[in-house]
């Protein structure tokens, strides 16, 4: 038994030294034995052998015969639609699950583009001893995005002192001065126009609306006439037609401001608020002077016809003479009215604040 001990421990030691001089491969196991017994084995007892040294096979994933295969998660498709991959600022801008939010230029410019703005409705909101409503319109030149050069203009197609004033001249035999009861007809004026604030909104689902705070002002000149005579009724319940008189022409000055709201590169809207001042300063009406009036209306008392009077060139005279159109009513009576305004001048200054209401074509 001795001799066959030291024959195993021989073998083990030799195998163990063979396994360490012999290069190793990835597939080669490494060989354990344990061929030394203890002291409390049996001598007796034959050796176990050493455990299998051949590499473990993997489980194959081969399905059992009788088993049904288990379901293999499909890789994901292939997204063939490069809108919903492409990337936008960094985002799938296509996503439907994904919330974009970013600030885009604007498509097109409005520097060196003309503009042509139409106020169908022109009201004016202070009028207290006056009435405006008429139409303007106005051309603007875009020399750049935010600046342009603006010529604007129109004609108050309703003109007349407010009801207010009306009843103080039936009621109290009183009127407002000439200096807040002027009329202004027309005017032409050209300036300058700026938007220092611009901004987008959605107007629909993916329409953009772009908007602009606008700023603008100008010099010019208008029409002005003052009502002479106002409109009476009469006991057999006929209308007497009120009297106007041409009180010239005068400088005027404009200052507004607004909200323009353009949409796509042609059209746009706008709201404003304008300021037209011009002076309330009458030197003259119909032409006539306060010499010339006074020549008439001495003729008048004299009982005379107030054609005859010597009057300077400027003066229509004819305006004074003859009856009104279709009444019986002398032209004559407003001589003495256009007196009174002429020889008492104000040198004050009108306001006449309006709100414009337009629609502009871009081009």
């Amino acid at each position: 038994m001795t001799s066959m001990r030291n024959s195993l421990l021989l073998a083990a030691f030799l195998a163990a030294l063979t396994a360490q001089a012999a290069p190793r491969t990835a597939d080669a196991p490494v060989l354990l034995a344990q061929a030394t017994p203890t002291d409390d084995e049996d001598e007796d007892e034959p050796v176990k052998p050493p455990p299998s040294t051949t590499p473990t096979t993997p489980k194959s994933d081969a399905p059992k015969a009788g088993t049904t295969p288990a379901a293999t998660p499909a890789p994901a498709a292939a997204v063939d639609n490069s809108e919903a991959q492409r990337l936008v600022s960094g985002a799938p801008l296509y996503n439907p699950n994904v919330a974009v939010h970013i600030v885009e230029q604007k498509a097109f410019s409005d520097s060196k583009k003309s503009e042509f703005v139409l106020y169908p409705v022109a009201l004016q909101v202070n009028g207290k001893f006056t009435q405006h409503f008429g139409t303007m319109g106005s051309f603007v030149y875009h020399l750049q995005e935010n600046f342009g050069l603006q010529i604007s203009g129109g004609y108050n197609w309703y003109n007349v002192e407010s009801a207010f004033n009306g009843e103080l001249v039936e009621k109290f035999r009183v009127e407002a001065q000439a200096a807040t009861s002027l009329l202004w007809t027309w005017g032409v004026m050209g300036g300058v126009e700026v938007s220092p604030l611009y901004g987008k909104f959605t107007l629909f689902e993916g329409t953009l609306a772009h908007f602009s705070f606008v700023l603008n002002g100008g010099v010019g000149a208008g029409g002005t006439r003052h009502q002479l005579k106002p409109e009476t009724a009469k006991a057999d319940g006929s209308i007497t037609q009120a009297t106007y008189g041409d009180t010239g022409i005068r400088f005027m000055g404009s200052l507004g401001a607004g909200f323009r709201l353009q949409l796509g590169q042609r059209f746009a809207l706008r709201l404003e608020v304008r300021d037209v001042v011009y002076t309330a300063r009458m030197s003259q009406v119909n032409g006539c002077n306060v010499d010339d009036l006074r020549a008439m209306d001495q003729k008048i008392r004299g009982g005379q016809d107030p054609s005859t009077a010597t009057v300077s060139g400027t003066c229509d005279i004819d305006t004074f003479t003859g009856t009104i159109e279709g009444t019986e009513i002398k032209r004559s009576n407003d001589v003495p009215l256009a007196l009174n305004l002429v020889k008492t001048p104000s040198s004050d200054v009108l306001n006449n604040i309006g709100m414009y209401l337009g629609i502009s074509f871009l081009f």
